[in-house]
């Protein structure tokens, strides 16, 4: 299911969403995982409240 919120927020956000529900639909567990797994990562994604994550 792609996420409203996600998709309007980023780009990025949206084209991991879309890959991610692909995979679904295939059966590739692997890149599913590696998608939700990008997409907690991704810095703009708004769980940050749309700031850029600084890490180091």
């Amino acid at each position: 299911m792609i996420r409203k919120d996600s998709a309007a927020a980023c780009a990025e956000c949206a084209r991991l969403e879309r890959e991610r529900e692909a995979a679904r639909r295939v059966g590739d567990w692997s890149r599913v995982t590696d998608c939700a797994v990008l997409l907690r990562r991704h810095p703009w994604h708004p769980r940050h409240g749309g700031k850029p994550v600084v890490r180091g």
